[in-house]
């Protein structure tokens, strides 16, 4: 097949598992071209030697006061605001590119700024959708419910910043509403939408009325080897330094064990939010956790943190996925995770990790098994390292993906 491949992905999980698919699938003899915009990182995906280089239009996302004013009228008319219509010029400029490369399938991925893309709409192609996750922030909490009303106007109405609230709320709402229903028909613009676990495509039926079909992810062993070296007395977290991946969480968790056994806390991000970061650190100094944030590490060190830590705390809230675990589990890592989301599909209690509530505590309880049961520590890095080798394969997962496609293609 001649596949063309759109995301707007930054670095990170979801482009990991487009780097698997693209290697995959161009290894099987197809052809692939990769379509993205200027915000994409397509260094970190470095797929040239799979794909050449990726064809790359220009985007922006950056608002300033007049697009705001100009957004707050449009929203009274429920039209689409400015970043919409960015991103729409940018597919559209996509779309011209891809209908001049004899393609057979759109293969599209997730938009770090939607998540649903908007490129479907514009390619008269069959067309695949691998989704990580829905639009969180519209459809559920998160990290607030947005659809919850302002507080009772009774008695506000003569304060100046009830009034501007107020207002703001009204814009802001209408917005939304217009991206909820743009985000329902890019869903409905694909052929099939893809999911990397039975969670997400729970949350996307909640999300847009219908489903998907499940395409399990898998596990490259060469990228992440185990290297049978000591382990060392510490805990490793991996996940942007944002509020869904919960750091604080893995820091109340350690500060629940004795000081005297209380191992640091080793954070590998891909990036994240600065303000937050120094939160995270005052938290930890506050509660005597020793926090030690890595961003942007490079691949060998990462190896080498996983095959050397005890455990990996893994406290991501509602992951769909989620590989730390597993890429953990290759380098012979047990994971202690928080029971949410796409996780309980890939971490199995008492095989390859422990499973417990979001609950520093219990967590805690957990974490200390693995740190003073070293018969504990070997059964569960064994059993995880053959639970990737019989269920991860990336063959397997590249069978289901290069299955997806050519259904599609037959169909249409």
């Amino acid at each position: 097949m001649n596949i063309a491949v759109w995301h707007n992905l930054p670095s990170g999980g979801a482009s990991r598992a487009l780097h698997q698919h693209i290697k995959g699938l161009a290894e099987r003899g197809h052809s692939l071209t990769v379509y993205t915009t200027s915000l994409a990182d397509s260094t970190y995906l470095d797929v040239d030697q799979y794909a050449g280089a990726p064809r790359v239009v220009p985007l922006q996302m950056t608002r300033r006061i007049r697009h705001e004013y100009r957004d707050q009228v449009r929203s009274l008319a429920l039209l689409p605001d400015t970043q919409i219509e960015w991103m729409l010029e940018a597919c559209q400029q996509s779309a011209e590119q891809i209908r001049a490369g004899g393609h057979d399938v759109l293969f599209a991925n997730s938009c770090q700024h939607f998540m649903m893309p908007y490129i479907g709409r514009f390619v008269d192609l069959p067309k695949v959708l691998y989704l990580g996750e829905p639009n969180r922030s519209l459809f559920e909490a998160f990290p607030t419910q947005r659809w919850a009303a302002l507080p009772s106007a009774a008695g506000r109405w003569r304060e100046a910043a009830y009034r501007k609230a107020f207002w703001r709320d009204i814009f802001e709402q209408r917005q939304a509403r217009v991206r909820v229903r743009e985000e329902i028909a890019n869903y409905h613009s694909y052929d099939k939408v893809l999911l990397n676990s039975y969670f997400s495509n729970e949350s996307v039926v909640k999300a847009y009325g219908g489903g998907g079909e499940v395409c399990y992810l898998g596990i490259d062993t060469d990228l992440f080897p185990y290297l049978n070296v000591p382990r060392k007395p510490f805990v490793m977290g991996l996940g942007a330094f944002f509020t869904h991946k919960r750091p604080d969480t893995a820091i109340r968790t350690l500060a629940q064990l004795p000081a005297s056994q209380r191992p640091p806390l080793v954070w590998v991000g891909n990036m994240g939010n600065q303000l937050f970061v120094a939160d995270m650190k005052q938290l930890a100094l506050d509660l005597g956790v020793d926090f030690q944030p890595r961003e942007r590490v490079a691949q060998s060190e990462l190896v080498d943190l996983l095959n050397t830590a005890t455990c990996l705390l893994y406290t991501s809230e509602l992951e769909p996925f989620g590989f730390a675990p597993l890429e953990a589990n290759a380098c012979g890592l047990p994971t202690v995770a928080v029971a949410e989301g796409g996780i309980r599909e890939t971490v199995i209690h008492e095989q390859n990790g422990l499973l417990a509530p979001r609950d520093p505590v219990q967590l805690a309880a957990a974490v200390q098994r693995l740190l003073t049961d070293p018969a504990l520590q070997r059964r569960l890095s064994e059993q995880g390292r053959t639970w990737v080798a019989e269920k991860w394969r990336t063959e397997s997962a590249i069978d289901r993906l290069e299955n997806a496609l050519t259904s599609v293609v037959r169909r249409t």
